[in-house]
């Protein structure tokens, strides 16, 4: 009886932990991974005079891009016109901050499937050894939901006081070098993805993120109040 209790204590708290993080490495992907979302940016910032690269260049590497971060190829090495001449996009100190960028991606991954493993074994249990599952398993959630959405909304209170100090933060706590301090008159990589559009994906992140688990805490609720 005790290892039950103790195994579906351990089931809620499993829940209450992952799920949130399930949600919000998934929302960062679909953005991240947005072919659409980048031009729109681009035209946004007005990335061509920036950068003196055509809109379907920019796509071009775009594209390269997501493809380089989701793993469907192994490097960053294409070639478009800049300011008329043909030559490479990324020089050696932004490929190689790439490189970072991409491992960083892959352990977001590896975390995000692991929590889909354990959201999955954690509901299995509750399922079959909870006395009122239904309850646990909306309870969870809810807590979840509450918890997690206090921290998204100081998270995104403190981004919009100032966004450059926090994104410095990230950076510095994420990578162990600083090969991420790009020059913005040479480098492309930071000409193409100024601190404007991190800026834009953080808060459509945000967002989504805040209306999921928004949406999730309120049906929780819901249905804790019909169980009662």
């Amino acid at each position: 009886m005790r290892e039950r209790e103790t195994l579906c204590k351990i089931s809620r708290m499993v829940i209450s932990i992952f799920l949130p993080i399930v949600v919000l490495l998934s929302v960062l992907q679909v953005y991240a991974f947005d072919k659409k979302f980048y031009v729109k940016e681009f035209k946004k910032y007005d990335i061509t005079e920036v950068t003196q690269i055509q809109e379907p260049d920019l796509a071009k590497i775009a594209e390269k891009l997501i493809h380089y971060l989701s793993g469907k190829e192994d490097d960053l090495e294409i070639q478009i016109k800049i300011k008329g001449q043909r030559a490479p996009v990324f020089g050696e100190r932004e490929k190689q901050h790439m490189i970072d960028v991409k491992k960083l991606f892959q352990k977001g991954y590896m975390l995000r499937n692991t929590g889909v493993i354990f959201l999955t074994i954690a509901v299995i249990i509750l399922f079959k050894l909870s006395q009122n599952m239904y309850k646990d398993i909306f309870k969870s959630f809810f807590n979840a939901s509450v918890v997690s959405l206090t921290v998204m909304t100081i998270l995104f209170l403190l981004i919009q006081i100032d966004f450059y100090k926090y994104f410095t933060y990230f950076h510095e706590i994420f990578f162990d070098n600083d090969l991420w301090l790009l020059d913005p008159k040479e480098d492309v990589l930071i000409q193409m993805l100024p601190l404007e559009f991190f800026i834009d994906i953080a808060i459509k992140v945000i967002i989504s993120f805040i209306v999921i688990m928004g949406g999730i805490g309120g049906l929780s609720f819901h249905k804790l109040k019909q169980i009662r």
